[in-house]
């Protein structure tokens, strides 16, 4: 066999991957001065963005197809099948032969639906990425018209219809949805209604764009939640003025909301926001069958410290303790001031063990913590009590959770403080009664 040409191969290798050109670039200026590898980059970095830019086009138009095909070639047998049962004399004969003509189907329709494109994989989130806006509309050459006009300042997700637009919400949660009216399988007005029923996704703003300008459609829209109703045609001027608007909105009221679900003086979460916090958590482990840990701390003498040094000192030792904790917190975990000088952290999928681990480490970090007010050295400490939920659990678990850290906290005061105490399982467990606020009440009294 005659060896293949190395420069063949290369002129080859260029031919098939759009990258190739600007990649030879890379290497060949890999060992020129500063100036003039920068200035070959500039060069060449257009022609392969661009040749890179038509690949990928001609990539989805080859999937679109082939998509096409594949659900016309479904139709088509499923639509054989349905000829021959219609016939009585031949069904019996081609039972067999309907049967798989129907499971052919059925499996090309799954190959269609499965595409990477109609189900994007989750993708993480950096911080200070550009805002996400998922663009819903059954016509191909309509998402390739807002994805053009957005792509430059925004972050473009695409959907077909209904349906998939619900699954990439979920899976992705966009900053805007800019969806059509008119899809098959499931319209615009459907889909904001299963977003809007949706925990994860009733947040989401919604803007339709629409060719029809019908009154009524407006309205109806808007009493179910879209934020704004953009009708074609339209200006790319108004179409980001709309977007712009309706992301400057959203963050407004997320500023907002943060506040009001914010302590001030610690920066952690405050007892409202807990108090939602919990149910959601508690739901999710039942179902899902996973480890829900509750601490609750509690510092040690802070009245000294207010009775000395006064209470803006006692402020101070606060927020030293509230930010140990925060250093602490995983991303999933969650942090709150439950009133005073007390907190409470949950820790999702975290056992009672782990939990008290988590409780150890803190305290240990507390001993070591030293502020200096007034010209006085202050030590600043806490005791904390674990609890974790476990099966065969109560109704009011959520209520029974906190109680029963709670107690552990003051058994923890009880035996000298600046300690950690973890409460029995069988406290959680169905029939077995939380201390109640009063007795908890009596033990911090005894306590303090």
């Amino acid at each position: 066999m005659k060896p293949q040409d190395p420069k063949a191969a290369d002129v080859g290798e260029t031919a098939r991957d759009p990258l190739a050109p600007l990649l030879a670039a890379i290497d060949a200026a890999s060992g020129l001065p500063a100036e003039e590898r920068a200035r070959r980059l500039r060069e060449a970095l257009p022609s392969g963005l661009a040749d890179l830019a038509d690949a990928n086009r001609r990539l989805r138009e080859t999937t679109h197809r082939r998509d096409a095909l594949l659900a016309s070639a479904a139709a088509e047998l499923r639509s054989a099948a349905e000829l021959l049962a219609a016939d009585a004399a031949q069904a019996d004969a081609h039972r067999g032969e309907i049967s798989r003509l129907r499971r052919v189907a059925d499996d090309l329709d799954r190959t269609v639906r499965a595409a990477p494109d109609a189900r994007p994989a989750r993708r993480p989130r950096p911080s200070g990425t550009r805002p996400r806006l998922l663009v819903v509309d059954d016509e191909a050459d309509a998402r390739e018209v807002l994805t053009e006009v957005l792509e430059p300042e925004y972050e473009v997700l695409l959907a077909e219809d209904g349906e998939v637009a619900l699954e990439v919400a979920r899976a992705e949660h966009p900053d805007v949805v800019l969806m059509d009216l008119f899809m098959p399988r499931l319209d615009g007005l459907q889909a904001l209604e299963r977003l809007r029923a949706d925990t994860a996704t009733n947040d989401i703003p919604v803007i339709f764009v629409s060719g029809h300008g019908d009154d009524a459609v407006k309205v109806r829209s808007l009493d179910l939640g879209a934020v704004d109703y953009l009708q074609k045609p339209f200006s790319e001027r108004e179409l980001r003025a709309r977007v712009e608007r309706t992301l400057r909105l959203m963050r407004s009221q997320t500023a907002l909301r943060e506040l009001a679900q914010t302590d001030a003086l610690t920066g952690l979460a405050n007892l409202r926001a807990f108090r939602a916090r919990v149910e959601e958590e508690v739901k999710r482990a039942l179902r899902y069958h996973t480890p829900l840990t509750c601490v609750m701390a509690d510092m040690d003498q802070l009245k000294p410290i207010n009775d000395e040094l006064g209470h803006a000192a006692g402020d101070r030792a606060i927020a030293a303790v509230a930010a140990v904790i925060r250093e602490e917190l995983r991303e999933t975990d969650f942090g709150a001031r439950y009133g005073g000088d007390e907190f409470v952290i949950l820790l999702p999928h975290t056992s009672a063990e782990e939990g008290r681990v988590f409780a150890e480490r803190a305290c240990a970090r507390l001993r070591e913590t030293e502020l200096e007010i007034g010209g006085k050295r202050i030590h600043v400490g806490a005791s904390f009590g674990v609890a974790c939920l476990c099966d065969d659990l109560r109704e009011d678990a959520a209520e029974a959770l906190v109680g029963a850290a709670d107690s552990a906290l003051y058994a923890a005061k009880r035996e000298g403080r600046g300690r950690v105490i973890v409460a029995e399982l069988p406290e959680l467990r169905a029939g077995h009664a939380v201390p109640s606020a009063a007795a908890a009440d009596a033990g911090q009294q005894a306590a303090h």
